[in-house]
């Protein structure tokens, strides 16, 4: 299998709830860390991190910088 196949067959697996479970966690406790701090998230980053939850995209992609400030 092509390496860019095996990847998109990772990515397309479906997540466990236990693991979904541990990405909401994870992903509120960063967002109420980012709020004490007085930041809110934005629409495309709330909607990234909704990506990492359901299993979309995995850990590295999560966290990969996606642009420049």
């Amino acid at each position: 299998m092509a390496e860019m196949d095996m990847h998109e067959t990772e990515l397309n697996k479906t997540i466990s709830d236990a693991e979904r479970d541990r990405r909401v966690a994870a992903v509120s406790y960063a967002r109420a860390s980012v709020g004490l701090e007085g930041f809110l998230l934005s629409a495309a980053d709330d909607a990234h991190a909704q990506r990492f939850i359901d299993g979309q995209i995995d850990l590295n992609e999560f966290v990969r910088p996606r642009g420049s400030l």
